[in-house]
């Protein structure tokens, strides 16, 4: 069993999420779909820490979701309470990749993580940007904590 508190140290980010019944299918457990919302949820909030100087509040430069996957572990049930960490795993020029892991408070463990690859858009030109100073070490700074 990992305890809640050292499942959060691992990551600069984390959200507490209640499963809702209306997530579960006919299985009764909460479907695939739902699990992306969630890494969703935490990307959010994770680009919501380091926009808070304003590398994204002029809305010229946005992240862009390229690429996403989920591995199922265990499957969550109603009632639950999940947490979900996010961070940076790796810089690269366009952008960075990110890992999550779902942890539940019922079962006391990590039952999903997933990847992703962020990249940055200029909205005018409809072309990649490059990643800027400022962003690249507020990222660096989240994730020192």
């Amino acid at each position: 069993m990992l305890e809640r508190d050292d499942f959060i140290a691992n990551f600069p980010v984390t959200i507490d999420i209640d499963v809702q019944w209306g997530e579960m299918d006919a299985f009764g457990h909460v479907n695939n779909v739902v699990y992306f919302r969630y890494f969703e949820s935490a990307r959010i909030a994770y680009m919501r820490h380091i926009s808070a100087k304003g590398v994204f509040d002029l809305g010229r430069i946005v992240p862009v979701l390229a690429e996403t996957s989920c591995r199922y572990q265990r499957p969550l049930r109603y009632p639950d309470t999940v947490t979900v960490g996010c961070t940076v795993t790796e810089m690269q020029e366009h952008g960075f990749a990110q890992e999550y892991e779902i942890y539940s408070a019922e079962q006391q463990q990590v039952v999903t993580t997933g990847v992703a690859r962020i990249v940055l858009l200029d909205k005018h030109s409809k072309q990649k940007a490059l990643v800027a100073p400022e962003l690249h070490q507020e990222i660096k700074m989240l994730e020192a904590l």
